[in-house]
């Protein structure tokens, strides 16, 4: 007893409660889209892990040009 609402970012209509869309007003299948819309840096084998000793440690990408690219459909 969903209601029908329209993704944000690609406008497909999906069907589930008004408060999840509240939540998260776009919907999965255009999830790798949005990373590279946003350009978003990827991070798959592309990183390394700062321990800083004292029980806290960073992840940073060893190369911050390597963007996120969807995958073709």
């Amino acid at each position: 007893m969903g209601v029908r609402e329209t993704c944000s970012f690609c406008g497909k209509e999906t069907e589930r409660a008004g408060r999840a869309f509240v939540a998260n007003p776009f919907c999965s299948g255009c999830y790798e889209q949005r990373l590279e819309a946003s350009g978003a840096v990827d991070m798959r084998d592309n990183w390394r892990e700062i321990d800083f000793g004292n029980g806290y440690s960073r992840i940073e990408a060893i190369d911050r040009t390597k963007l996120w690219k969807a995958a073709a459909k």
